[in-house]
């Protein structure tokens, strides 16, 4: 069980409910753990919005999912699972990011993830930046670090709490469409 509770909405400032709306954030272990601090929550929300705005919905979910898969990260893979799907993320890519075969995608995702791992794990060379400044501009590197850095901690973070699972059993590294299927169920 999570070692800082899981907080109910009638249990948060009335002024923050509207966070906790189907439309916004709804009912996610990690914003019901930061509502413990409202206004941190909110102003972290207001910084991800913004990292989120300078790069593409697909984009940003493979940045994520290769930290998740890169950091370990149970919790986060599980959640980025079923949001990256809609953003344009097979399941065949999922699962070579989840095996760490990045040869299915094509060369600017292929330096891309490659870039996100090397961030992660801290140890980006001067061959890794340069491959993703030939298809990055500066401020998409900018956003693409940022992004990595925020979910490094994050993961950090989770595991701090021990946070549990929504939707059922963890998918796997690698998993198969049916799996997916079963989550949204």
């Amino acid at each position: 069980m999570t070692r800082l509770d899981l907080l109910d909405i009638d249990e948060i400032p009335e002024e923050y409910h509207h966070l906790f709306t189907d439309d916004y954030l709804g009912d996610r272990h990690i914003f019901r753990v930061w509502a413990h601090n409202p206004e941190i929550l909110e102003a972290t929300l207001e910084y991800l919005n913004t990292l989120y705005d300078q790069l593409t919905p697909r984009t940003k979910e493979l940045v994520i999912l290769t930290v998740a898969r890169t950091r370990k990260a149970r919790y986060e893979w599980h959640q980025h699972v079923g949001i990256a799907r809609p953003k344009g993320v097979e399941t065949s890519e999922m699962r070579a990011i989840g095996g760490d075969d990045f040869s299915v995608f094509p060369d600017k995702e292929y330096v891309l993830v490659q870039y996100a791992r090397a961030v992660a794990n801290g140890d980006v060379t001067d061959q890794i930046h340069d491959a993703l400044a030939e298809v990055y501009d500066p401020g998409e590197i900018v956003a693409i670090g940022l992004i990595v850095d925020f979910y490094v901690g994050l993961c950090n973070y989770v595991a701090s709490v021990d946070l549990p699972f929504e939707g059922g059993e963890f998918v796997g590294w690698t998993p198969s469409d049916e799996r997916i299927a079963d989550f949204f169920e």
